[in-house]
């Protein structure tokens, strides 16, 4: 059996792995549903509450937003142990490192802006919170779309910035976090919920192969 590489072989070797990172099911869509659920729920109990719809005491907003945290933090664990026994290629590496830098950086910018709200002893600074998270979240759209070419990802990125514009335009008012919740559905929970159809859709058709 000869098996000398050679230059074609090589050749033949790397497209492989090209056309399979590029056919790869996309795995960021479970994390982003989970993400932009969990708060989009706890900013429609606290958008209903600013509204008078439901009736909750105002110190209820910590716990809202607690709830939402440690459902976050669950689901999040649960997802990285299930994906933690796949091989992901180099595309679902890097925009699950982008999606978690972004992360990160929400929660570093959370701490910074409660310092300050605590110093200034206004706490509605903390709203500001919400255009940090949609920044973001526009800004991994955008560099998913130039990773994977998918032309879709960039109506999301345009989307989720209007989004934003909206949800600025909303401070001060009674309506700003049902319009935060709003933008959390279109950016992050109606996209991931895509991603998914579409990574099932891969492995069908890759099992039926």
């Amino acid at each position: 059996m000869n098996t000398a590489t050679t230059p074609q072989n090589d050749l033949s070797f790397l497209r492989a792995l090209a056309e399979a990172g590029r056919d790869a099911p996309l795995q960021a869509g479970p994390y982003l549903v989970a993400g932009g659920g969990w708060f989009a729920a706890a900013s429609l109990v606290i958008g209903l509450q600013a509204l008078s719809v439901i009736a909750l005491p105002a110190a209820a907003m910590w716990s809202v937003w607690l709830v939402a945290m440690v459902g976050f933090s669950g689901t999040l664990f649960l997802l990285i142990r299930r994906d933690s026994q796949r091989v992901a290629n180099t595309t679902n590496a890097v925009i699950g490192a982008a999606w978690s830098a972004a992360g990160w950086g929400i929660f570093a910018f959370f701490l910074a802006v409660y310092i300050v709200a605590a110093r200034m002893d206004s706490y509605a600074v903390l709203n500001t919170i919400a255009l940090a998270v949609l920044v973001l979240y526009g800004m991994c759209w955008k560099l998913s779309a130039e990773i994977t070419r998918q032309r879709w990802m960039n109506g999301v990125t345009a989307l989720t910035f209007v989004a934003l514009l909206l949800v600025a335009a909303s401070m001060g008012s009674q309506w700003t976090w049902i319009a935060y919740a709003v933008a959390l559905v279109l950016s992050g929970v109606l996209p991931g919920l895509y991603l998914m159809r579409l990574a099932r859709a891969v492995r069908a058709s890759t099992a039926a192969a």
